[in-house]
């Protein structure tokens, strides 16, 4: 086999060195324009979410700080610093640069603007420091499951569009793999337009059109490296053909992108994505505490709930139908449907507490020897038919209490004698027939009425009374204890009796869904992120008197347990929309939060404190005593049966605590940065070697892995023939293989001294003929294997 004919170097070199970036860089302005609007675009789309509270400052300068990044990576690249020097200096100066410019915009905001000179300087970093210090006290000192600071996101997020810039830089410079890093920006912005509800569809567009063109433009030079080397061409000409052509295409691709976004209306991935909320809810509660709460969040879609909920200062309901129930003809009794109940009040959430499952065969009782077991006693059954529907969880939704369910089941109970938590399907997401046993409302057959509630007295179970009174330090501020007080004052004036706890829940039920004491919002996120820092939720609702369900119920909660009266949180959704035959569709956007008393030889009582048109309140009959009934778990009835049905146009209540509200973006968050991740690992492996490699042990290096597959070369074999004998086994490496053996023949026969540059192209070639190598390597055995 005879030597191939050597081919011309370059003609562009592979890295200017000095200050020679400063001309014409060799991949073109125009791919250096190009990967300028990518970063700049994705900037761009986080000034446009908005996701830094107002008191964090004024974000605009993400517009031009991943420029900067940019710049870093691209000098880096052409200074011939390499990978690990560039990105140290780069972190560096951003670790000196994005603290001044988040203090500066802090101060602003607060009145007290500085400039750059020195003093200025200080200030800006002081402030930096501070508000650093008190995320890092909030979070791994008082282990608080949420910050209530904001203007550490500046830095957050200034660090993003940074690194996503010098990624660019060097990426497309250094290592010479621009794909890389149109798949990594791409990622993080489409994880931004799915976390906000904003149209970000022109971000989407300028984005993709800048990529391409950076793709096609890298793709150019290439091309012209390789007719050059072959000498097969003008690589000029070659240039102007695929610029124009790859010009046609860019705006193609573009204008047929827009068209098609404007009239597709199908939705093939719904119902994948339905079921991604409950698949990585623990996730994204693990994110909700640690994400910013600024911006106009989009939800999921689906309705789900979780172990811990952690209130987020936004209510942001999802619109889909969560489920159907089937309830039996002539049923007229509105009821709540409870999906499970938190025992640990954290001062910003609820959480289950420890759990212990049990399972239960289906048809039979779920609860059966727990403590919240159901009896026939004062009740009257009924039979209903769940139909999942966005509702992601496979919890058992229904009337309390549950008695049997058609599917196997496995019950969550806390304590040692057992109180539900939540019961689950054990078959998931299933339709599923439900045996409740709901309270008679009455003196008749046992029932519930005022007077008997009165009469409860106060002998709760110990384990009630560990479980169900606790509360952390701080729980209740001055504002709050201040608040129980007007409170007991009102029973008072009532004429009955503040130590009752009947007549306590009934009175503070009242005074809170008064919406002359305190005013129904959706939105607190203002207050919360700053009156409220620090303080616990009742406390802050007891300040501002304002809030969502979450906020009523756990004011209500905790306030009796201050008073010594066992209380929980009951979750669930309120009643929906039923038709003529007596199906009931319920809202997503019904979810739901309530309270639970407990009341000895009874169980619990439901209560609803909140106000606006939410809540639904209905004292209880006066009645006589009545015959005791065992320990059920009882709710009272929301509304008399002939009432109408409310209607909630806007959606009527929910709260930052359960994963349908907010869920979305920090799942969005969590499913493409691991996306990321695996790109980001790609690109390490497939990523271009800047170190130089001597021609003696590129060539040695070759021969020894080319041998290790039977392709190493015979003893009489000269360098050129064995590179030619090597190219007909690999084709595509032709080129890598001349390189490689023109450089050892250069240094073995003719003694030349190879500059840094060349030493560089042989560490490329051998990085490419290596894995193209071990490329056909692997179809070989995939040939032989699917012939066998």
């Amino acid at each position: 086999m005879t030597a191939l004919t050597p081919v011309a170097a370059e003609p562009v070199a592979a890295n200017e060195g000095g200050f020679g970036f400063l001309r014409r860089p060799s991949e073109g302005w125009l791919t250096l324009a190009a990967a300028a609007a990518m970063v700049i675009t994705q900037g761009w789309s986080f000034v446009d979410a908005n996701w830094t509270p107002q008191q964090a400052g004024n974000d605009g300068f993400l517009l031009y700080v991943g420029s900067v990044g940019l710049a870093f990576g691209f000098a880096g690249a052409k200074l011939g610093w390499g990978r690990w020097r560039t990105h140290v200096i780069a972190a560096i100066f951003a670790g000196i640069f994005l603290p001044l410019i988040a203090g500066g915009l802090v101060l602003e905001y607060e009145g007290r603007g500085v400039g750059w000179d020195p003093v200025g300087l200080a200030q800006r970093m002081h402030r930096a420091f501070e508000f650093s210090r008190d995320v890092w006290i909030d979070l791994v000192v008082l282990r608080l499951p949420t910050t209530f600071q904001s203007a550490h996101y500046q830095l957050v997020f200034g660090a993003l569009v940074w690194g996503a810039g010098l990624l660019a830089g060097y990426t497309i410079f250094g290592h010479r793999r621009p794909l890389d890093a149109v798949v990594v920006l791409g990622l993080v912005l489409l994880a931004n337009m799915a976390m906000t509800e904003n149209h970000q569809e022109v971000f989407l567009v300028a984005y993709s059109a800048a990529s391409l063109l950076l793709l096609v433009r890298t793709h150019i030079f290439d091309e012209q490296v390789t007719w050059a080397r072959r000498r097969i061409g003008e690589p000029a000409a070659v240039g102007r053909l695929y610029l124009n052509g790859g010009s046609a295409f860019v705006a193609a691709a573009v204008l047929g992108s827009i068209v098609l976004m404007l009239t597709a209306s199908s939705a093939p991935l719904q119902g994948l994505w339905r079921d991604l909320p409950a698949q990585l809810r623990d996730l994204s509660n693990a994110l909700a505490g640690l994400a910013p709460g600024g911006g106009n969040t989009r939800p999921i879609g689906g309705t789900s709930f979780s172990p811990t909920a952690t209130s987020s200062g936004v209510w942001n309901p999802s619109d889909q139908i969560a489920f159907n129930a089937q309830l039996p003809p002539g049923e007229e009794e509105r009821f709540k449907w409870r999906a499970g109940t938190y025992a640990v009040f954290n001062r910003f959430g609820w959480q289950w507490g420890p759990v212990t499952a049990t399972q239960a065969p289906a048809g039979e009782p779920v609860l059966s020897g727990q403590a919240d077991q159901v009896t026939g006693e004062g009740r009257r059954p009924i039979t209903i038919d769940v139909v999942p529907d966005a509702f992601t969880d496979p919890t058992i939704v229904a009337p309390n209490s549950i008695s049997s369910v058609s599917v196997p089941t496995v019950a969550r109970t806390t304590g040692t004698q057992g109180y539900l938590v939540t019961i689950d399907s054990a078959v998931g997401r299933r339709p599923y027939t439900v045996e409740v046993l709901v309270p008679i409302i009455g003196d008749a057959d046992g029932g519930l009425t005022e007077a008997r509630l009165r009469s409860a007295g106060f002998n709760y179970p110990e384990e009630v009374r560990g479980l169900y009174l606790a509360l952390p330090p701080d729980a209740l501020g001055p504002e709050a204890r201040d608040l129980l007080a007007r409170i007991r004052a009102e029973v008072e004036q009532r004429g009955w009796d503040p130590a009752n706890p009947y007549d306590l829940a009934r009175t503070m039920e009242d005074y809170l869904s008064d919406d002359r004491n305190f005013t129904y919002a959706t939105n607190i996120q203002t207050e919360r992120d700053t009156v409220c820092s620090r303080l616990s939720m009742v406390e802050c609702f007891a300040i501002i008197n304002r809030g969502y369900c979450e906020y009523y119920a756990s004011t209500m909660a905790v306030l009796l347990r201050e008073a010594k009266v066992p209380a929980r949180i009951a979750y669930g959704f309120l009643p929906g929309e039923r038709d003529a035959n007596n199906q009931e569709r319920v809202g997503g956007w019904l979810a739901h939060w309530w309270v639970e008393v407990y009341f000895p030889g009874v169980g619990w009582v439901e209560f609803d404190p909140t106000g606006g048109p939410i809540g639904q309140q209905r004292p209880l009959p006066s009645g006589s005593l009545g015959p005791q009934t065992p320990r059920p778990s009882l709710n009272v009835p929301s509304r008399d049966p002939g009432a109408p049905i409310p209607t909630f146009g806007t959606g009527p209540n929910n709260d930052g605590g359960t994963n349908n509200l907010g869920i979305g973006p920090f799942i969005a968050i969590g499913l493409i940065l691991l996306i990321g991740f695996g790109a980001l690992a790609v690109a390490t492996v497939r990523r271009t070697p800047s170190r130089p490699m001597d021609p003696d042990v590129a060539w040695g290096s070759l021969a020894r892995l080319a041998a290790r597959f039977g392709l190493g070369p015979r003893p009489s074999q000269t360098v050129y023939e064995y590179a030619g004998a090597l190219g007909d086994e690999v084709p595509s490496a032709r080129v890598e293989l001349t390189t490689i053996a023109r450089a050892k023949v250069e240094v073995a026969y003719g003694r030349r001294s190879l500059d840094s540059d060349s030493l560089k192209r042989i560490a490329l070639a051998f990085h490419r003929l290596r894995l193209a190598i071990i490329g056909v390597v692997v179809r070989r055995v995939f040939r032989r294997g699917r012939g066998a």
